[in-house]
């Protein structure tokens, strides 16, 4: 007990957080019997937690309470055991962009593996998107005390928030975090990464929500919303062809259209700012 106590120690001394069963046993020179023997009394204090089977993240001190690593140490480690693609992407990602009004209750990443429940550790709990490919997408790599996190660009954050409203709060959420995210958008990227996505309704409904917010840079929101319009409606290639609904979940029958936007408004969008 005493000697593994010793190995978690250095471990981290060495900066590292993680390990497997079959790393300890080499690493110490015991059989596996023994290490999961040690595993299994040293789990009770708190002190390391199995997000995967065989795998093993040392907890310190100052984390143990919430039962786990913060998700944003957490996560680069696990999906580089899994060997999974992943990025942090909706509301989690617009905080690092700026956006901090609207906090969500998970930790929310974008993976082209499928997986169907939270992934839930003490008080830290992930929720994994998926997308069926995340090749050509615009991320960035930030320095976290566990690694390299991977997150979403601003520009993709805000295409993701469109594409999966239910996941960023409804529109009147995404409202909100776009009157703040709209700072951080360049609008050269934001069409670049038009061009590579096969959908392009979230456009539309872009450049309608930017209409009906309050931001503190007017001329850039106008930036956006200019180039926006001559991307989908402008040349002899008409990309919007056709009325795309607020909320896709509401009939739309009987309700006003906006023809600038060639958007269906059966809903309100209010922002909370």
């Amino acid at each position: 007990m005493a000697k593994f106590s010793e190995y978690l120690k250095n471990l981290r001394q060495s900066g590292r957080l993680s390990f497997t069963i079959n790393q300890a046993s080499s690493d110490l020179g015991i059989s596996k019997h023994n290490v999961l023997a040690s595993i299994f009394r040293i789990k009770k204090s708190g002190e390391i937690i199995s997000p995967a089977k065989g795998f093993y993240v040392i907890i310190p001190p100052e984390h143990q309470l919430q039962g786990c690593l913060p998700a944003s140490q957490l996560v680069p480690i696990l999906m580089q055991h899994l060997k999974i693609n992943y990025y942090v992407g909706l509301l989690s990602c617009a905080m690092y962009h700026g956006a901090t009004h609207q906090k969500p209750n998970s930790f929310q990443i974008i993976s082209d593996k499928q997986i169907r429940k939270n992934l839930k550790f003490g008080q830290v709990s992930i929720d994994v998107i998926y997308k069926k490919s995340l090749a050509n997408l615009p991320l960035k790599e930030i320095v976290v005390d566990s690694g390299y996190l991977k997150i979403s660009s601003p520009e993709l954050t805000m295409m993701d928030l469109l594409l999966y409203p239910n996941r960023s709060g409804g529109l009147n959420h995404i409202a909100t975090v776009l009157s703040e995210l709209i700072e951080a958008i360049d609008v050269k990227k934001l069409l670049d990464l038009a061009n590579i996505s096969k959908q392009k309704f979230w456009l539309q409904k872009l450049g309608y929500i930017l209409e009906k917010i309050d931001v503190e840079n007017l001329k850039h929101k106008q930036k956006i919303i200019s180039a926006l319009q001559k991307y989908l409606f402008s040349g002899k290639k008409n990309i919007a062809k056709n009325y795309v609904a607020l909320a896709p979940e509401i009939l739309i029958k009987d309700y006003p259209r906006c023809k600038k936007w060639m958007v269906v408004e059966n809903t309100s969008i209010e922002s909370d700012l």
